[in-house]
């Protein structure tokens, strides 16, 4: 028998939470998306150099996606300037969607 806070687990397991949702100053955007970009590439880092240690090698799809990363956050931070000269607010909107596989 599935309880009701493990049916609630299992919804939000294969379900889709709001991360970010909002208008913000140009600073605001740039902090929440540097935030997020430096952790996610310092995540893709971390195991990277893991691997290095372990197996002598680093990751070549890891090491791309580290390049994405930086080359997503630069175009992101282009499109914040753009918001600063303009005077101009940003609306973001960031949803991670879970599934259990």
């Amino acid at each position: 028998m599935i309880t009701s806070q493990e049916q609630q687990i299992k919804q939000t397991a294969q379900g889709k939470q709001t991360l970010i949702k909002g208008e913000y100053t140009p600073a605001e955007a740039l902090e929440i998306v540097e935030h997020l970009f430096s952790k996610k590439i310092n995540f893709h880092e971390q195991n990277n150099f893991g691997k290095l240690i372990r197996t002598g090698a680093k990751d070549p799809i890891t090491d791309k996606r580290i390049a994405e990363l930086k080359d997503a956050f630069s175009q992101a931070k282009m499109l914040i300037k753009e918001a600063e000269v303009t005077g101009k607010r940003v609306r973001m909107n960031s949803t991670i969607t879970f599934e259990l596989i």
